[in-house]
């Protein structure tokens, strides 16, 4: 019987469901309140990142559900952790004008020991405060 080369996978996901909806803010992280199933890698509440256990080539999905009034938007990213908050490339996502739900998926090669977490990039809100009500994060490595 032969035997198939099977590589070892690498997943993990994060949630943030129905609930209290919580402001959105300039400089922070996206919070998540339930950690999906993972292996090979670490969705931490605390932190709101998922850590990467498994190099190689990853595709992310970020989702965010905003509750925006007229004239507000808000720009996010999805943001690579400990290098810095730095954004990888071709993340950046936004919603403008009215509630909606707004993501992006990417591809990217992370490293053993990167963290990546949906990061508020910047907002205007001339009136009140955008909030968000649900969010989803989750990364499924393609190749090593």
């Amino acid at each position: 019987m032969r035997t198939r080369n099977v590589k070892p996978n690498a997943y993990g996901s994060f949630y943030k469901q129905d609930g209290d909806a919580l402001p959105v803010v300039t400089g922070e992280l996206v919070d998540f309140d339930i950690a999906g199933p993972s292996q090979n890698t670490r969705p931490d509440i605390a932190s709101n990142r998922i850590s990467i256990f498994k190099s190689g080539v990853y595709q992310i999905t970020a989702d965010v559900s905003v509750l925006l009034k007229d004239g507000q938007s808000v720009l996010f990213n999805i943001n690579l952790c400990p290098n810095g908050t730095l954004p990888l490339i071709g993340s950046y996502f936004d919603a403008t004008n009215m509630s909606t739900v707004t993501g992006i998926t990417v591809q990217a090669y992370l490293n053993v020991g990167d963290q990546v977490g949906i990061y508020i990039s910047d907002t205007f809100t001339p009136v009140g405060r955008p909030r968000y009500n649900r969010a989803s994060l989750t990364v499924h490595l393609l190749d090593s």
